[in-house]
């Protein structure tokens, strides 16, 4: 799988999330930015948090918050299992 594939894969994963989000009007997530090695977005549900994916050239994604830059996931999965554990995890707090 080349660097191009990889990058494809990156923004249909970020274009489904996208979608889900904006179809479903109980979405606790907006203002979504993604460049070639960042997908980043706002947690809107209560205090204001960024939350932003890193993606590196190791098939490693890092998701890091900025209530708490320092724990950051290191993880492989894909981005739309990463985003689900997220919102699953903020509407159960």
């Amino acid at each position: 799988m080349g660097m191009c594939s990889r990058q494809e894969r990156i923004q249909k994963d970020i274009d489904v999330v996208i979608q889900k989000c904006k179809a479903d009007k109980d979405c606790l997530f907006a203002d979504f930015r993604y460049s070639d090695s960042t997908f980043t977005f706002t947690y809107i549900g209560g205090p204001r948090s960024v939350l932003q994916f890193h993606f590196s050239h190791h098939y490693n994604t890092y998701v890091s918050s900025s209530d708490n830059d320092e724990d950051v996931l290191v993880t492989t999965e894909p981005i739309p299992i990463i985003f689900q554990r997220i919102a699953a995890g903020v509407k159960t707090q």
